[in-house]
C-alpha cells in the first residue's frame, strides 16, 4: 500500500514529500523536486505515482524524520457532524445536540491547530472533559464546485486520518448559545492529522475500514467506517451546491460512537496529562498524540 507523507528532515526549512515503505521513507523531493507535494502526487494516476517512487532510491528512516500532516497548508479543514446514528443519540442525551437534521451538517477547523504524528497537545487550564474523536478525512486534488454524486470521487485524491480533538464542556456551553463549535474545536493542537495520506486507488472501499483508538495502550473505540450516514458523495454533492472545494482541502467525514462522551463512566475516560493517544484506521495508519499539562506543550 502507498503510504504518502509530509516530513522535515534535519536542517530542512521546507516541507519534502516521502513515500513509506517499512521503517524508512522514500524522498520523492530529492528524486523529483520540490514541485511533486502531496497535492499533486495524489493527483496523478496511480502507475504513473508508483514509477516516481520507484525512481527515487535515497531513504531515509521514519525515526530519523519529523512527520507534518499530510497536507500542511489546507486552504480549510471541513469537519462534517452528527455523521453516525449512535453517537448522534449520544450528544443527545448529554445536551450536546438539539436538533436532528436529516441532511448534513458542517463546520470548520482551523489549520492553526492542526498538527502532526507525535505532537505534545495540552489540555487546557480548567477543561476537564478532554475528547477524542477518530475521523475518516479524505483530502481534495480537483476543485469541487455544484459536482454531482457520481463524480464526486473525481475529486478526491487520497484518505488520511483526523483526530478531532473536543473540549465537551466548552462544546455544550455553544451549543446552549447556539454558536457552531468555534472555540471547543480549535483550541491548539486539536487537531492532530496523518500521519500518511493513501491515495484512493490503494482503498478498495473507503467504507470497508476500521476507526481505532487507543488511549494508553487500551482500546476505548473500533467502529466500521460502514456506520457513517453521509458519504463522501453525498457530502461533496450537497456542500459544492454553493460552497467549493479547493486542492489541498481536508474532509473529516464525522466522529463514531464509542468516544469518552458516550460511556457511562466517561469522567474516567476523558483524556488527562500524561495520556497518550493513539486514532487510526487499522491496517492502514496510526497517529499518535502525547496529552500534556499547560505550559509543557
Amino acid at each position: 500500500m502507498i503510504r504518502l507523507a509530509t516530513f522535515l528532515s534535519k536542517g530542512d526549512v521546507r516541507p519534502r514529500l516521502g513515500a513509506a515503505e517499512g521503517e524508512t521513507l522514500r524522498d520523492l523531493t530529492a528524486a523529483h523536486g520540490a514541485d511533486l507535494d502531496m497535492r499533486r502526487a495524489l493527483a496523478l494516476p496511480a502507475e504513473e505515482l508508483r514509477a516516481a517512487i520507484a525512481a527515487a532510491p535515497r531513504r531515509l528512516a521514519l525515526a530519523d524524520v519529523h512527520l507534518l500532516p499530510p497536507i500542511p497548508d489546507p486552504g480549510k479543514i471541513f469537519c462534517v457532524g452528527k455523521n453516525s446514528k449512535v453517537h448522534r443519540a449520544e450528544l443527545v442525551r448529554e445536551g450536546m445536540l438539539k436538533e436532528d437534521p436529516q441532511e448534513p451538517t458542517g463546520f470548520v477547523k482551523l489549520r492553526e491547530v492542526m498538527v502532526g504524528d507525535g505532537a505534545r497537545v495540552a489540555r487546557p487550564e480548567g477543561i476537564t472533559t478532554f475528547d477524542y474523536e477518530p475521523e475518516l478525512a479524505f483530502i481534495v486534488t480537483k476543485r469541487a464546485f455544484q459536482v454531482p454524486r457520481e463524480r464526486a470521487r473525481d475529486h478526491v485524491g487520497g484518505i488520511t486520518v483526523l483526530n478531532d480533538l473536543t473540549a465537551r464542556e466548552i462544546q455544550k456551553q455553544e451549543v446552549a448559545s447556539g454558536t457552531k463549535f468555534w472555540v471547543s474545536k480549535n483550541m491548539p493542537g486539536f487537531c492532530p492529522v496523518g500521519p500518511f495520506a493513501v491515495p484512493m486507488a490503494e482503498i478498495a472501499d473507503p467504507y470497508d475500514l476500521w476507526l481505532t483508538c487507543e488511549v494508553n495502550g487500551q482500546q476505548r473505540l473500533r467502529v466500521s467506517t460502514d456506520e457513517y450516514i453521509h458519504r463522501i458523495e453525498g457530502i461533496i454533492a450537497f456542500f459544492t451546491r454553493f460552497m467549493p472545494f479547493e486542492p489541498g482541502d481536508v474532509i473529516a467525514t464525522g466522529a463514531p460512537r464509542g468516544t469518552a462522551i458516550g460511556h457511562p463512566n466517561a469522567a474516567e475516560l476523558y483524556l488527562k496529562p500524561g495520556d497518550v493517544c493513539v486514532a487510526g484506521l487499522e491496517g492502514v495508519m496510526r497517529i499518535t498524540t502525547h496529552v500534556v499539562a499547560p505550559g509543557e506543550a
